[in-house]
C-alpha cells in the first residue's frame, strides 16, 4: 500500500473571514470527488478522502497525470462539465464517466520532499511551476477580491461556493482547520438513508437521519422533492440490497412506524433545506444527489 492510501486531505469548516482578515486568498469550491494523486512511481493512485483507490472509475485523469512524469502527491477535486461546460456532479456518478478533469489545489510532497508543514503561498508557488493547466488537469484559479466579492462571482457563475485560505497555513493531512474556511451558497446536510415509504406499489418518498455528536441516529423526516424515476428505481433496489429493519434505527422514530421499509443506514443523501425545524425535521427538504465518496459516519448534525 502507498503511503498515500493513509493519508487524508486537509478539511475547511464552514465560516467567512473577518472583514479586516487580509491573509486570506479565495478559491471556487468545486462540486466532485476530493481526490489525493499519488505521481511517485509510474503507478499512479488516485486516493479518495477514505482512501479509496479510484482508478477504475477515473481512467482518463489516470492517463493524464501518467504522462506528466511527476514525483508528487498533488490534492484537488475531480469534477465532470455538462454540455453548457458548467461543472455537474451527477455526471460523476456514472460507473466511468467522460469528460471528467481534475482540479488541482495543493502540492503535498515534489521530487521527494514533504511540503505539508511549509505555509501554503510556498506550497501554491511549487505546484504552479510544477503542474501545468491543460487537457484533463487544471490548476485551480484563485480569485480577486475579498471574500464577499469572490462569493458574488461564484453565485453568478453557478458554482456551489468559495473556500477561503490563510497564506501562511501549513497543509494538515485529515485536520478540519479554521485556517481554510468555506462557505456554501446552499444550505445541505448529508444524511443517511434509513427507510422509503411507500403508497400501495409506488415509492412516495425516502426517510433521512443524521448522527448527533454523542454518536445517536437522529429521524429528520421524509424527502419527496427532487427525485427522478431513476433515482426511485435506486432507492427501492437498495433497501434490498443494504438490509431490511423491523423497526427504525434512529432513537426519535416517527410515531406512525408501520408506514415505511426500513433499512440499515448506510446509504448517503445530501438535502438541500430551509431550515431545521422546533421538532428537530427537516424543513422544505430536497433531495440533491446521492454520495458515494463519503464514510456513513460523517452524517452529522449539530442541534
Amino acid at each position: 500500500m502507498k503511503p498515500s492510501r493513509l493519508l487524508r486531505p486537509m478539511l475547511p469548516v464552514d465560516g467567512a473571514p473577518a472583514e479586516d482578515e487580509v491573509n486570506f486568498v479565495h478559491e471556487i469550491k468545486w462540486d466532485g470527488y476530493r481526490v489525493l494523486a499519488d505521481l511517485r512511481s509510474s503507478d499512479v493512485e488516485l486516493v479518495s478522502r477514505n482512501g479509496y483507490r479510484l482508478n477504475d472509475r477515473f481512467p482518463q485523469v489516470v492517463d493524464v497525470l501518467k504522462k506528466m512524469e511527476l514525483e508528487a502527491i498533488l490534492d484537488g477535486e475531480i469534477v465532470a462539465l455538462n454540455r453548457e461546460g458548467r461543472v455537474d456532479f451527477s455526471l460523476l456518478q456514472a460507473r466511468r464517466p467522460a469528460d471528467t478533469y481534475y482540479v488541482v489545489f495543493d502540492l503535498l510532497s515534489a521530487r521527494g520532499e514533504n511540503l505539508c508543514p511549509k505555509p501554503w503561498y510556498q506550497r501554491r508557488e511549487n505546484l504552479e511551476d510544477l503542474v501545468p493547466s491543460g487537457g484533463a488537469t487544471l490548476v485551480s484559479p484563485l480569485l480577486p477580491g475579498v471574500a464577499q466579492d469572490c462569493l458574488a462571482f461564484a453565485i453568478e457563475q453557478g458554482f456551489e461556493g468559495i473556500v477561503s485560505k490563510r497564506q501562511d497555513s501549513p497543509y494538515l493531512p485529515g485536520v478540519r482547520s479554521r485556517s481554510w474556511l468555506k462557505q456554501k451558497l446552499r444550505r445541505s446536510l448529508d444524511c443517511l438513508l434509513v427507510g422509503v415509504r411507500k403508497e400501495g406499489n409506488r415509492l412516495r418518498s425516502a426517510s433521512v437521519a443524521a448522527y448527533l455528536e454523542d454518536g445517536s441516529l437522529m429521524f429528520l423526516g421524509n424527502v419527496g422533492s427532487g427525485f427522478g424515476l431513476e433515482d426511485y428505481k435506486f432507492l427501492e433496489e437498495a433497501v434490498e440490497v443494504i438490509g431490511q429493519l423491523p423497526h427504525c434505527p434512529c432513537t426519535n422514530p416517527p410515531k406512525d412506524e408501520g408506514e415505511w421499509i426500513w433499512c440499515k443506514p448506510v446509504l448517503i443523501l445530501e438535502v438541500e433545506y430551509f431550515e431545521l425545524t422546533p421538532s428537530r425535521r427537516l424543513r422544505h427538504p430536497v433531495f440533491l444527489r446521492f454520495r458515494f465518496d463519503k464514510d456513513p459516519r460523517e452524517c452529522k448534525i449539530e442541534v
